[in-house]
């Protein structure tokens, strides 16, 4: 019967051995999680305002692995924020996240669905809440796309005419545009050779044709039709 006895205390040992040396593992394990979840996170970049929204959408990652945390999963929750152009993330360990964030440039507002939206450079519709008021920007009326917008834009400023002059566009079924300037005069582009036309106007502006002229009207091809104030 000893051996058996003897045998017993052996496994019995054994038994408390594995047992203790599991539950410090464990709580290894848990120190270590712990020590390497997520806990701050750090935006640079933006306004307050701008970063509220953003705050609340990343505060869900926290106490993730931060070794598990990968840098698309980190786009993927900024990718409703339309505004943002660059975003760069940078790992801290044991337990933070640096974010350095820009914003697109805005470069109008529009009506959508009743609801007013900013539209980016970077090719976006914007809500207009995710912003801090932007004032000084031109209005678009239509049913345009954000191409089409971005197209004009650039051939205007090819062409070296001061944007920041227009106060509206207006946009037509037919794929042409007016502009509205700040002094009030009306730019009537055609649906094509929309270069060509911005030409003419560009010389017109050089000579003193304009005075007390409220319309350029260059839809017809090879035509220039201007309206005075008292007509």
């Amino acid at each position: 019967m000893p051996p058996l006895t003897n045998k017993f205390k052996f496994y019995l040992y054994l038994f408390f051995f594995i047992f203790l040396t599991s539950i410090f593992n464990f709580q290894i394990l848990d120190n270590y999680q712990e020590k390497f979840s997520l806990k701050k996170i750090h935006i640079y970049g933006l306004s307050k305002y701008e970063k509220q929204n953003i705050e609340i959408e990343l505060n869900k990652l926290k106490n993730t692995n931060i070794f598990k945390l990968s840098e698309d999963r980190v786009l993927e929750t900024l990718k409703k924020f339309n505004f943002l152009e660059n975003i760069y993330v940078k790992k801290v360990i044991p337990s933070t996240i640096k974010i350095n964030l820009s914003k697109t440039h805005v470069i109008g507002k529009t009506l959508r669905y009743g609801e007013y939206f900013y539209i980016g450079k970077n090719g976006n519709f914007i809500k207009s809440n995710q912003l801090n008021e932007i004032i000084n920007i031109p209005l678009i009326f239509g049913e345009f796309t954000i191409k089409e917008y971005l197209d004009l834009q650039s051939t205007l400023n090819e062409n070296k005419v001061d944007v920041q002059n227009i106060e509206k566009y207006f946009y037509y079924k037919n794929k042409r545009w007016d502009l509205l300037f700040s002094n009030k005069l009306k730019l009537m582009l055609p649906s094509q050779n929309v270069t060509k036309s911005i030409k003419i106007y560009k010389k017109l502006l050089d000579s003193d044709i304009l005075i007390n002229k409220k319309i350029i009207d260059l839809r017809i091809t090879n035509q220039i039709i201007l309206t005075n104030y008292n007509e």
